[in-house]
């Protein structure tokens, strides 16, 4: 199977999953880079609630994201102050900033680099297998959105597509199997496992960074939740499910 997204910072869990339920994951760098989304932000939760980490980046029109640069503003340590203060009771603080501090202390220039490096860290902490690609490197020429997905599944070798819930109000699935691909629905967002967070009188979050899970559970304890969760769906939707 393949997943693929718009490559995010500091991911949530659904994105997770999808490096133990893939033997691919590209991550789509080669579209216009929009504010507002998660490919320089990701959510954790502090003793005020939650909060943004945030990568600031310079803009222009018309911008891929692998074209995005990191803004000279940037301050990993004062991020990792932030997630230090945020996370200083649970378990498995140290765990978590022993992967973060290298990557976001690397001084990199570009939010693509910035990502994949942090992407195949977490992927290599959480002992996932799936590879690593940047859709850049693909070199598709295809301007319609399902055919530029089915070109990237082809290029890659992926015949079953792991896709979002979101993704049923434009996933053309007809059209994608007419080039050969199914579509495995993964509803992750429904199905998200609880887990004990901290700051727990605020109630349980879900949806947040990876960062949250790893220091309430460490590196195993997320992939074992992950893993355990991922089973479980399976059992009741087989791949290769292709579906309109």
């Amino acid at each position: 199977m393949i997943y693929i997204e718009q490559p995010p910072f500091a991911p949530w869990l659904g994105f997770c999953e999808a490096l133990f339920a893939c033997d691919t994951v590209a991550l789509y760098d080669d579209v216009p880079y929009t504010d507002g989304g998660y490919q320089n932000r990701n959510r954790i939760k502090t003793a005020h609630g939650v909060r943004w980490l945030t990568v600031p980046v310079t803009r222009a029109p018309g911008q891929l994201i692998r074209d995005t640069p990191i803004a000279a503003s940037f301050d990993a340590d004062s991020m990792l102050r932030t997630i230090r203060l945020a996370y200083a009771r649970t378990p498995h603080i140290d765990e978590a900033l022993h992967v973060l501090r290298p990557v976001l202390g690397a001084r990199h220039s570009w939010l693509v680099d910035l990502n994949i490096d942090l992407l195949t860290q977490i992927r290599a902490a959480l002992g996932a297998p799936a590879r690593l690609l940047l859709t850049s490197e693909l070199n598709i020429d295809e301007d319609d959105r399902t055919q530029r997905l089915a070109a990237i599944c082809t290029a890659a070798g992926g015949k079953v597509l792991w896709a979002g819930s979101g993704t049923r109000t434009y996933l053309d699935t007809t059209a994608l199997a007419e080039h050969g691909v199914s579509v495995q629905w993964n509803a992750y967002a429904e199905r998200h496992p609880d887990y004990v967070q901290t700051w727990g009188r605020q109630g349980f979050v879900p949806s947040l960074s990876v960062i949250d899970t790893v220091c309430s559970l460490g590196w195993a304890g997320t992939a074992a939740l992950l893993r355990t969760g991922l089973a479980a769906y399976l059992q009741q939707h087989a791949p290769n499910e292709a579906t309109a």
